[in-house]
């Protein structure tokens, strides 16, 4: 049955059955233009995933079509544990707002699906973001999930350069000069290769291939160890990780946690085509450790929102349950009003990057390349250098700072959404 004619058809449905079904279109349309295969393949392989367990959503977001065979198997597993996360995060959202709001569940729950279709909000958005307190109009101001997603499926339709970004060696290899410091894979490399590679440094920073959040990161002090070649066969006795020299990071960044390097996250789109091609800073963050070894926001760390024309930072900071900090914990320094040294080469380090990923249509009128990225940069001494690029930077980290003040933060991507 024709779309058309199946939306006649279906008039008479609830309206969140009819909104349900030409979702899913869309996600088949999206699917369909960018794997180049005809709608009759693009739906029997989404349903066939569907019976498996992965929606409709979940496969265009993920762009599954490019996964082979064994790789969806190990999809699937993610997808259930994905899924199981979800609903024990719900189920907290929808406790909290009954706490909050005095609602019964049902009216809770009601709402927090009112708001997903209005604004685009999870219901961990929905309790984050306090969007009980605003009206429907009020809502739609705010930098939700659906927003972060649009931008997603508009700007960053190449899978294999989602894996450049997700894959760390390759992220190092590619983006090398920006990256600007010693690095290896511990695998299929001699021990003399290895002694050349580290004759200046005395440790090592090493981080598991493709993990997030700054989970599994560990650190190697070559004094801890009787010799070089037990440096070596330690590394190679682990599992497969990048192997890194420790950011020396610029004094004034250290002194608010020196147990961590503290990196700014920069949040670049890139539109237009050919001359015409621009990188736009659209959000930045200050992003410090709390005397931990990483500085993530998800690992215990706190942020500050940065003015991304100044570099200076114009909020307190904060953690992921929301609360602020005009001082560090730990190092006891003024957040608000900080000026982040070398900010110059951070945007030049950012802008260059982004255009090199920014997507671009090939012979074939195919579209490869990312414009969507959150940059992770290390500010050093005598400039800058990316830590790494996400293709799925944390849209919490834009708008959690400005929740206090009842601020919704979409207008900064605003032009950017079709």
């Amino acid at each position: 049955m024709a779309i058309l004619e199946k939306l006649k058809y279906m008039a008479g449905f609830p309206a969140r059955v009819i909104r349900k079904y030409k979702k899913r279109n869309e996600y088949i349309d999206y699917v369909c233009e960018a794997s180049g295969w005809t709608r009759k393949e693009t739906i029997a392989a989404m349903k066939k995933a569907n019976k498996e367990g992965i929606s409709y959503r979940y496969y265009a977001k993920k762009r599954l079509w490019s996964r082979t065979e064994a790789q969806m198997q190990h999809v699937q597993k993610n997808a259930a544990a994905n899924q199981e996360r979800k609903q024990a995060e719900a189920e907290h959202a929808v406790e909290e707002v009954m706490k909050a709001t005095g609602w019964s569940r049902l009216a809770a729950e009601e709402k927090m699906k009112e708001a997903r279709q209005s604004c685009g909000s999870s219901y961990k958005d929905y309790y984050r973001f306090r969007l009980y307190e605003k009206t429907p109009e009020e809502q739609k101001e705010f930098f939700t999930l659906g927003v972060f997603e649009t931008l997603s499926f508009k700007y960053n339709p190449d899978p294999a350069a989602i894996r450049t970004l997700l894959q760390k060696g390759r992220f190092a290899k590619k983006f090398s000069k920006q990256f600007n410091r010693v690095w290896f894979i511990n695998r299929d490399i001699t021990f003399e290769e290895f002694s050349t590679l580290v004759q200046d440094l005395d440790q090592l920073i090493c981080k598991p291939l493709s993990s997030t959040q700054g989970k599994g990161i560990i650190r190697i002090r070559f004094s801890e160890y009787e010799n070089l070649h037990a440096v070596y066969d330690e590394l190679m006795g682990m599992k497969k990780m990048i192997c890194e020299e420790c950011i020396v990071q610029h004094p004034a960044i250290a002194a608010f946690n020196d147990s961590s390097v503290n990196t700014v996250r920069v949040l670049t789109i890139v539109d237009g085509t050919g001359e015409n091609r621009k990188c736009h800073h659209v959000y930045a963050g200050f992003r410090m450790g709390r005397g931990e070894l990483v500085d993530n926001f998800h690992a215990g760390g706190i942020i500050a929102s940065v003015d991304p024309k100044t570099g200076i930072t114009i909020m307190d900071a904060i953690d992921l349950d929301g609360n602020h900090y005009q001082t560090h914990p730990v190092s006891g320094l003024e957040i608000l009003g900080f000026q982040l040294p070398n900010w110059d080469k951070v945007l030049e380090v950012t802008e260059k990057a982004a255009l090199k990923l920014a997507v671009r249509i090939d012979e074939e009128g195919k579209a490869t390349g990312a414009s969507m990225v959150g940059w992770d940069v290390a500010i050093t001494p005598d400039g800058a250098c990316l830590v790494e690029g996400n293709s799925e930077p944390s849209h919490s980290i834009i708008q959690l700072p400005f929740v206090e003040s009842g601020k919704g933060m979409r207008y900064l991507v605003e032009e950017f959404l079709d």
